[in-house]
């Protein structure tokens, strides 16, 4: 169900025990956050729990808001800039959500007056060093984490684990950067990079109809897939013969030497003696 104007109007609302003025948005299979600017500020409470939220974001200006209970849902991803709009969280619950990863977090880290946040049954609560990095990354005044009180000695070895270069090097370790469309640049730039010529294709097709074993047809897949040709079905000379056109030049690296003058001149003239 979208939440919509009409679903704002009708939801119940009441006073809860720590007399906020709450709207009670629960079990709606709300799939996304939209329209909460018909609420026209008017709530200190927001319960969103027992719905289909996904991704975290999209709130209008809310700056009367304080908690937000999101328990229950399927969030996996949160904005960066989601909690822009509402600063003035005190309470957070995202219990029983999909979050996996402490850099989904860092939107989180960023509220100065988080009190009391609960991320319980969320796999980021299995993560190695979950518990100190929320607390070293967190604002100061965050007191009460997954129910249980952050003591100062929390703090001290928090504040101990990750100082220094060595800390530094474990927070890249457990928490690296997202980088957006990253590997999915990389995947694509390598496949037109390495993308297979038609004849490559023909000639391993052909070799797979004539291949005699299971483990044969396998290999060949293979490097069908890979668009690779085996180095049995490359012809004599082929390497020196057969450059690549201009475009595709690749300068000798490491991995690959550029074959010796003498070899290249000895393929040119054996070429010129069949083609005579």
């Amino acid at each position: 169900m979208r939440l919509t104007l009409e679903l704002l109007q009708q939801a119940p609302q009441s006073l809860n025990p720590a007399k906020h003025r709450q709207l009670l948005l629960r079990g709606f299979k709300i799939p996304n956050i939209e329209n909460l600017g018909g609420t026209d500020d008017a709530y200190e409470c927001l319960d969103l729990s027992d719905n289909d939220l996904i991704k975290l974001g999209n709130f209008p200006p809310l700056k009367r808001l304080r908690v937000l209970m999101l328990a229950n849902n399927r969030i996996s991803r949160i904005s960066p800039d989601c909690f822009d709009p509402i600063p003035h969280i005190v309470s957070l619950v995202l219990t029983g959500n999909k979050l996996e990863k402490l850099v989904d977090l860092e939107p989180v880290t960023k509220l100065v007056n988080l009190e009391r946040l609960s991320l319980m049954d969320n796999p980021v609560t299995k993560v190695k060093h979950f518990r100190p990095y929320m607390i070293h990354k967190s604002s100061k005044t965050l007191r009460i984490l997954d129910f249980n009180r952050i003591k100062d000695k929390e703090r001290k070895a928090a504040s101990l684990l990750f100082a220094g270069d060595r800390g530094k090097k474990l927070l890249e370790e457990i928490a690296p950067p997202r980088v957006v469309g990253k590997e999915q640049t990389e995947k694509v730039s390598e496949v037109t990079k390495t993308g297979p010529s038609p004849e490559v294709i023909e000639r391993i097709k052909k070799a797979i109809a004539e291949a005699e074993t299971i483990e044969e047809v396998t290999r060949l897949e293979k490097a069908l897939k890979s668009g690779v040709l085996p180095d049995d079905l490359k012809e004599p000379g082929e390497g020196a013969e057969q450059g690549p056109a201009p475009m595709d030049v690749v300068e000798p690296g490491p991995e690959q030497d550029a074959p010796p003058a003498a070899e290249a001149t000895e393929a040119t003239d054996a070429a010129a003696e069949a083609a005579s």
